[in-house]
């Protein structure tokens, strides 16, 4: 049975005694109404999740019932059940917003397709309200944690407050917090906080990484990667460690000082609920603060704890007055941007725009930072040096004891490094890390392209497999070294002779495989695949050694020879194994035509 009140409006008492038992696995409240004037008013009372009604009642009938309701709530689902042989009735109801039909007599079967899926619907919205409502949660208190340590030298003297306050607001069970110590050349984590709503729970005072078989979790924090799953998915040695604590689920977020390890923040729930991306990386948030306080008792004692969080946190901080006029900017901003504190205090921070986003961007994070008191996401600024780059930004409002906004906070990372890197990476996936060209990932990927450009527009194509001759030998004298020297410089050839559209791929050793498009005629494939061939068979050096190598080419046409990528891949392969049957450093087509098959269109031949 789920959380859910239904409110069923009828004047007859034997339909409503039905629905009520049907509804019995579905909702754990019934409400009868005896018509649409008692419905109205227990609606109001008890604002029910579903509205069940019949149409025709005395007093007030289910439309005009349905229409106040409407008034009062836009979003509340509502089904109605007669006979439907009016069909205006049904028009009009459709009009107030009916959710849901269903007619008498009532049907078990049909029953459950009408209000499983308005049960559904209203626990769905019902979870993600809950979820953004513990996100809002955690945003407010991560904002009065960082306020209250800013007030603190000391930054314990705020602890439990603020931990207490994140504990209610993330909805979990237990909070604690272990600090790195080595102890008999051993790193052990010793507890410095804990707090738990189980009083049956030990949170034990030392955790041993290596006794405790924690070694691999240690990896993970030291690395900076949060540890988070259920104790269940551990193995048993975990679980006899967790169980002392009487929580189910646990997230563990690694806590750094100045760059060091300096132990970890551990959230516990007495359920199975694992906290989500978003939540995580919120509450990331929670363990830099308590490693930037940590820095700050450590470093700044005759300083409050907003010039220790600002000038020694590896992000960039700047802080803007309520006019968004820069206050204070941190080393981090200055270390960035190239922008000293002297040049741009006093300033808007738009003297960063890059021009590459729009005045609607500008708007939409404007609108939703004074809507919802916060905005994150990426943005391309420039900086003094005019040179680009891109930020992960995250901006906070800081309110008065009014409610009004009084500073702007926003804290950024420089992400450009990991954009290229993943530039990088995607490069990587689709090329030939030793000869740079296309690998058969790529590939196959523009032979699919072609075939639908082909067909599209009555085009041929010609793919080409071509293999070394006497490479081995020259591998196994020399070494792979120069090896992979010969097939840079057979690649860097091939690449020479081709049109830049043409795709030249390594599909494997020796191996290469060369996709023209756009072709117009044998005469003109056979000039460039001639080309290759005599280019291969000179003689280069490498490191001092002269060498020479033959190659043997096949091709196939799209569509003269196959029309699926495996097979014009296949009759390429085969047309190269018969120029290696010809005696090798020859050119061989898979079949020779009169005329290429799309030449009727375009007269070629």
């Amino acid at each position: 049975m789920q959380q859910l009140t239904v409110l069923v409006v009828d004047d007859d008492k034997i339909t409503t005694a039905i629905l009520s038992h049907m509804l019995d696995k579905y909702a754990d409240h019934v409400i009868i109404a005896s018509n649409g004037e008692e419905g109205l008013s227990f609606f109001i009372e008890h604002r029910p999740d579903i509205v069940l009604t019949d149409i025709n009642m005395p007093r007030m009938g289910g439309l005009e019932m349905v229409e106040q309701i409407r008034k009062l709530d836009e979003h509340v689902k509502i089904a109605i059940f007669t006979n439907f042989e009016n069909r205006d009735i049904l028009l009009q109801a459709i009009k107030f917003g009916v959710n849901q039909f269903f007619s008498k007599p009532f049907e078990a079967k049909v029953f459950a397709q009408v209000i499983q899926p308005l049960c559904d619907d209203v626990l769905e919205k019902r979870r993600i309200s809950t979820e953004l409502a513990r996100q809002q949660n955690i945003l407010h208190a991560i904002k009065k944690m960082a306020h209250n340590f800013l007030q603190h030298v000391d930054w314990k003297a705020a602890l439990n407050t603020e931990m207490v306050r994140l504990k209610n607001a993330a909805d979990t069970s237990a909070i604690f917090i272990y600090q790195n110590h080595i102890e008999k050349n051993e790193l052990v984590a010793k507890r410095l906080y804990a707090i738990n709503d189980n009083v049956q729970a030990r949170a034990r005072k030392q955790v041993h990484y290596r006794k405790h078989h924690l070694m691999r979790w240690k990896r993970h924090l030291e690395r900076g990667e949060y540890v988070n799953g259920s104790i269940y998915s551990y193995d048993k040695s975990k679980q006899k460690l967790l169980k002392a604590f009487k929580i189910e689920c646990l997230l563990i977020l690694p806590i750094f000082v100045n760059k060091e390890w300096w132990g970890f923040l551990g959230i516990g729930n007495t359920v199975d609920y694992r906290l989500n991306v978003t939540n995580i990386e919120m509450l990331s948030t929670v363990a830099s603060i308590i490693g930037s306080a940590i820095n700050n008792e450590r470093n700044l004692h005759s300083l409050e704890m907003s010039s220790a969080v600002f000038e020694h946190t590896m992000d960039g901080v700047l802080i803007t007055n309520a006019d968004n006029r820069i206050i204070h900017v941190n080393a981090a901003f200055s270390d960035i941007t190239g922008y000293p504190p002297k040049e741009v205090v006093g300033k808007d921070p738009k003297l960063l725009k890059s021009g590459m986003h729009d005045k609607h961007f500008y708007q939409q994070m404007w609108a939703q930072l004074t809507q919802r008191g916060n905005w994150q996401g990426e943005i391309t600024n420039r900086k003094k040096n005019g040179e680009i780059y891109i930020e992960w930004l995250s901006v906070n409002a800081i309110h008065n004891d009014n409610g009004e906004i009084e500073n702007f906070i926003g804290i950024f990372s420089d992400v450009t490094h990991q954009h290229k890197d993943a530039q990088h990476n995607a490069y990587l996936a689709t090329h030939d890390p030793l000869t740079g060209v296309s690998n058969r990932v790529l590939l196959h990927d523009r032979l699919e392209h072609a075939i639908e450009h082909a067909k599209r527009f009555d085009k041929c194509f010609a793919v080409i497999f071509c293999d070394l001759d006497n490479f081995k030998p020259i591998n196994d004298t020399y070494g792979h070294s120069i090896g992979d020297e010969v097939l840079k410089y057979i690649a860097g050839i091939m690449k020479s002779s081709l049109r830049k559209d043409d795709t030249l791929c390594r599909y494997g050793g020796d191996e290469f495989v060369i996709l023209i498009e756009e072709l117009k005629s044998f005469e003109s494939l056979e000039t460039v695949l001639s080309k290759i061939r005599t280019l291969s068979n000179r003689s280069f050096s490498v490191n001092g050694i002269e060498l020479t190598v033959g190659i043997s080419i096949g091709a196939a046409i799209y569509p003269n020879d196959a029309q699926s990528p495996e097979a014009i891949l296949g009759a390429a392969d085969q047309a190269m194994y018969n120029a290696k049957k010809q005696g090798k450093n020859t050119i061989a087509f898979f079949q020779r035509h009169e005329a290429l098959y799309c030449s009727n269109t375009y007269g070629l031949g």
